[in-house]
C-alpha cells in the first residue's frame, strides 16, 4: 500500500496511573496497574514490550481531573478516574535501561510546559535513551489545570493551538539552532570541550512566550524528538499536518478512519510535506480466544469491571461535557465545548444516548477485535487495507495479561504474514525516528517546518 511502511507499527498504549481507559477495571483480580509506583512494574512491562515485538511505548498523561457541577463526585478517588497519576516523564530513563530497541513518547503541554524547560528535559531524554524518544504534543483546556497552575484558562480552543504553534517554533530554534552539528569538539589535550563560535544564542519575542540566550544541551541523537499529535478538530488537524510525525486518528468504522488517513496526507501535503512525512496509529483493542463466541464471553467478563459513574466523570474530565446535563436525543458530535474535542468528534452523528451508551462500555477504545488469532489476524490485515493506517497503538484490558497474549499468540501470525518485522531484522539499534521512518532518517527532514531553524558556522551568533 503506497505511503505506508511495510512492517505495521505497534505501540502499546499506558498511564502512569492505576486506570487506563476502562474506568474500575483497576479492582479486576488479574490488573496490575495497581503496582504503578513500583518501578519494577514498568522495567517488567518495557522488557515485555521489546521481546514481544513492540517499537513503542506511548505514555499519555492527564494533569487534571473531573469536575461535575463545580465539584469532584467521590467516585473521582474511590475508582481512581484520573486520580492520582504520576508523571510519566521520570519512568523513560530506567525502562531505556534494559531496553534496547523500545522507543518511549510521552504527553506533554505546551499550554502549561514553558518551551525552554520542555525542550531542556526532551533533550535530555533523547541523550539517554540514545534516540528513542518522542513527545506526543497536546494543548489542555481545562480549568482545573489552570487553577492549580495558577494561571488564567486561555479564552478559546483555537488560541490554545496559536501558543502550541508558537511554543514549537521556539522549540525548534532552541533543539535544532542552538548548537551546529559538530560544536561539540571533547578534545581533552586541547583542553576544549565544544567551539565557542558554532555555538548561537536563540533571540525570541512572540505573542505567547519570550527566550533569550544558549541552550543547555548539546545536540541529542534525533534533536527534535519524534514529534506526535492527536487533534481532531478542524484547526488540531491543521496543526498536526503543520508539525506531526505520526498522528492518532479516531474512530472504530473503516471507512471513517480512510478518511482521516487521507485528510492528514492530504494536508500535510499542502503544507509541503510529501506523502510518506506523516505516519497514522489507530487504536486497537484485542481479546483472543478459542473463537469468536468464546473471545465475546471474555470481553464482556472485562467489560463487567467498567464503573457506569466513573466512566462518565471521566469523559467529561477530558472534554468539559457531563453527558447527564445533555439532552439525550441531540447530535454529541455538535456539542460546544472548549474542552478536548476529540473524544466529542468520535461521535458526530450518534445521539447523546448512544454515545453515552457505547463510552460506559468501551471508553476511549476504538477498534475491538475478538476471535480466534487467526481471526483476529484476519481483520487486522483487512483493517490495514481499508483504512491505510500505519500501525496501531494497542490498548489492554489487563496489565500485563493483555500484552503477554498480544506478543504471545497474535505478533508471531501477524509476522508470518509478513505484517510485523522478524525478531532478526529488529536487533539493530535504531532511534526512534529511524523505527518509524527507515534506517538513516535520524533527524526532521529539510521539508519540515524546523528545517528552516537550523545554523551553519557561517551564520553570525
Amino acid at each position: 500500500m503506497a505511503g505506508r511502511r511495510v512492517s505495521l507499527l505497534l505501540s502499546a498504549f499506558e498511564i502512569n496511573g492505576p486506570n487506563l481507559t476502562s474506568q474500575g477495571l483497576w479492582a479486576h483480580p488479574e490488573q496490575d496497574t495497581v503496582r504503578y509506583t513500583d518501578l519494577d512494574h514498568w522495567l517488567d512491562l518495557a522488557r515485555t514490550l521489546e521481546e514481544g515485538g513492540f517499537d513503542l511505548l506511548f505514555l499519555a498523561d492527564s494533569p487534571g481531573y473531573p469536575v461535575l457541577g463545580g465539584t469532584t463526585p467521590d467516585v473521582t478517588f474511590e475508582q481512581a478516574v484520573e486520580m492520582p497519576t504520576n508523571d510519566p516523564l521520570l519512568l523513560v530513563p530506567a525502562m531505556a535501561a534494559v531496553t534496547r530497541r523500545l522507543g518511549f513518547a510521552v504527553t506533554a503541554s505546551t499550554t502549561f510546559e514553558g518551551p525552554y524547560s520542555n525542550a531542556r528535559r526532551f533533550a535530555t531524554l533523547d541523550h539517554l535513551t540514545r534516540g528513542r524518544i518522542g513527545w506526543n504534543v497536546v494543548t489542555t483546556s481545562s480549568a482545573v489545570v489552570s487553577d492549580l497552575h495558577g494561571t488564567a484558562p486561555l479564552p478559546a480552543h483555537d488560541i490554545r493551538y496559536d501558543v502550541a504553534d508558537e511554543h514549537l517554533e521556539l522549540s525548534y530554534r532552541l533543539l535544532e539552532g542552538g548548537w551546529e552539528d559538530g560544536a561539540v569538539v571533547g578534545d581533552k589535550q586541547a583542553r576544549r570541550y565544544a567551539d565557542p563560535r558554532r555555538v548561537h544564542e536563540v533571540h525570541h519575542d512572540g505573542r505567547w512566550f519570550s527566550s533569550h540566550g544558549y541552550f543547555k544541551v548539546e545536540p541529542s541523537p534525533q534533536r527534535t524528538p519524534v514529534l506526535f499529535q492527536a487533534g481532531a478538530s478542524e484547526r488540531g488537524r491543521e496543526f498536526a499536518a503543520t508539525h506531526a510525525e505520526v498522528v492518532f486518528v479516531q474512530g472504530r468504522d473503516a471507512a471513517g478512519v480512510r478518511r482521516q488517513v487521507q485528510d492528514v496526507h492530504a494536508r500535510a501535503e499542502r503544507h509541503g510535506r510529501p506523502r510518506g512525512s506523516v505516519r497514522t496509529l489507530a487504536g486497537l483493542t484485542v481479546v483472543l480466544g478459542r473463537d469468536r463466541a468464546h473471545a465475546r464471553d471474555r470481553l464482556e467478563r472485562y467489560l463487567s469491571w467498567v464503573h457506569d459513574d466513573a466512566a462518565r466523570a471521566y469523559f467529561a474530565s477530558m472534554t468539559g461535557v457531563d453527558l447527564r446535563a445533555l439532552d439525550q436525543r441531540a447530535d454529541l458530535g455538535t456539542v460546544s465545548t472548549e474542552g478536548g474535542r476529540t473524544q466529542v468528534e468520535r461521535y458526530r452523528g450518534e445521539t447523546v444516548a448512544r454515545a453515552t451508551a457505547d463510552f460506559l462500555r468501551f471508553g476511549m477504545r476504538e477498534f475491538v477485535l475478538t476471535g480466534s488469532v487467526t481471526e483476529v489476524a484476519d481483520d487486522v490485515e483487512r483493517l490495514v487495507e481499508e483504512t491505510g493506517v500505519d500501525g496501531f497503538n494497542v490498548t489492554p484490558f489487563l496489565v500485563p495479561g493483555s500484552y503477554v497474549e498480544f506478543c504471545a499468540e497474535l505478533v508471531p501470525e501477524l509476522r508470518r504474514r509478513g505484517l510485523v518485522d522478524q525478531p532478526r531484522a529488529r536487533e539493530e539499534s535504531l532511534t526512534l525516528r529511524e523505527v518509524i521512518f527507515g534506517a538513516g532518517r535520524t533527524r526532521l527532514p529539510a521539508d519540515h517546518p524546523a528545517a528552516r531553524f537550523r545554523r551553519s558556522s557561517r551564520e553570525a551568533g
